[in-house]
């Protein structure tokens, strides 16, 4: 069994200041909106109005394509799924719980144009607004991706734009608006600002616990698995250690190089995450937890930055940060503005559909990429000694999968 190390705690950040593809046309005016007469069809379609600020059919798509390709490529590359909008996966912001990829795609794509139509209007309280500061480096922003992309060609881009249901004048008022939103966050996630999230509140959202898998599989019937479960908790509450009842009953390999596992929620199976949070340090699992795995004995250890498994905690902490600050930021703005979110559902559906093309196209590059990194691999690896590769798939570590 395999623990997929990558996460996308980041990635919902990632699609709101790193405009990929980005480039800017024109000065602001005093709304502080791109001054540009072109405009697509999806510019014209109004999905919300929030404080005088309209979030657009083009706004949507230029979100969500952007979210929706970071999602297709954590969903191959950790789990070979091409399916990627039915694969469920629980991160770290709460309004997500219970949703599948696609919807998670969908609802962050609403939220970043939220948070871009929004937050720019907070941002002139802090005296943050676009400037020509702001300008200049979008325009070196736009300089820069048109020649190491488009050969300088502004056409071939504006194409490449309208390919996507995005419209040239939405590019470039998104970007402007990015400096301002990343300034805005940087701002009220600092120390005494309402979005700050201490160290504290990092180490919290993880968790050092080992378990004993019994599996369920051709030699071992549920009901077998379950009784073997039963008799590991039996014998700890008759106070003998986990390390032997592990080596002696557990089925999962994991457990034989390590002592336990630090983790953080998306990392592990649902149902291993919340058993293992359910506990209090030094504590385990009375029943017996069910997975697709078989039935976990979970046993929940204190974390502290001695242990082994907290670099972890410094390794991943950053991503989620970003998370827990991005889920105040969003909240923080909505009670500012007292606004409730309605969108028109039905134009995104039908944007939904229109994007569907485009993205099986960007799965089928992910999959070359992945295979010519494979054979690239696989070429590298001819002069290790044999039996030496086994684990060698740098996106994996031995524990339980999320699925």
């Amino acid at each position: 069994m395999n623990r997929k190390i990558k996460s996308l705690a980041a990635v919902a950040v990632g699609a709101v200041v790193a405009l990929s593809g980005c480039h800017f046309v024109g000065k602001p005016n005093d709304e502080g909106v791109v001054t540009k007469a072109e405009k697509g069809s999806t510019d014209n379609v109004v999905l919300a109005e929030l404080k005088g600020q309209k979030i657009t059919l083009a706004d949507f798509n230029f979100f969500y394509y952007n979210t929706a390709y970071q999602y297709q490529q954590y969903a191959y590359v950790n789990f070979g799924a091409t399916d990627w909008e039915g694969l469920k996966y629980d991160g770290l912001e709460k309004s997500y719980e219970g949703m599948t990829l696609g919807e998670q795609a969908k609802q962050n794509a609403i939220d970043r144009a939220t948070l871009f139509a929004l937050g720019p209007l907070m941002a002139k309280e802090y005296d943050i607004e676009i400037d020509d500061d702001v300008v200049d480096k979008a325009e070196k922003q736009k300089k820069e991706l048109l020649d190491s992309n488009f050969n300088g060609d502004e056409e071939t881009y504006k194409d490449y734009l309208a390919d996507s249901y995005i419209s040239d004048y939405t590019y470039d008022k998104n970007l402007q608006r990015s400096y301002v939103v990343e300034e805005l966050i940087d701002k009220l996630s600092q120390k005494g600002e309402p979005c700050y999230v201490s160290d504290e509140e990092v180490a919290e959202n993880f968790i050092k616990a080992s378990h004993v898998l019994i599996a369920v599989d051709e030699d071992t019937t549920d009901e077998q698995a379950l009784e073997k479960a039963n008799e590991v908790i039996a014998r700890l509450d008759a106070g003998e250690d986990m390390a032997e009842l592990i080596k002696e009953y557990g089925d999962d390999p994991g457990m034989e190089s390590q002592s336990y596992y630090v983790f953080t929620k998306g990392e592990m199976v649902d149902e291993f995450y919340e058993g293992a949070k359910a506990l209090a340090p030094d504590e385990y699992t009375k029943t017996p937890v069910k997975s697709s795995y078989g039935y976990h004995v979970i046993y929940r250890y204190p974390l502290t930055p001695a242990d082994e498994g907290y670099e972890d905690v410094k390794s991943n902490g950053e991503s989620v940060r970003n998370s827990l600050v991005m889920e105040k930021v969003l909240k923080e703005l909505l009670d500012w503005s007292g606004v409730t979110v309605k969108v028109d559902e039905e134009a995104i559906e039908k944007a939904l559909e229109d994007q569907h093309g485009l993205l099986d196209s960007n799965m089928q590059y992910i999959q070359q990429m992945m295979q010519y990194y494979s054979d690239s691999a696989a070429g590298d690896m001819s002069g290790v000694q044999e039996g030496a590769s086994d684990g060698a798939d740098i996106t994996d570590v031995t524990a339980v999968p999320a699925e």
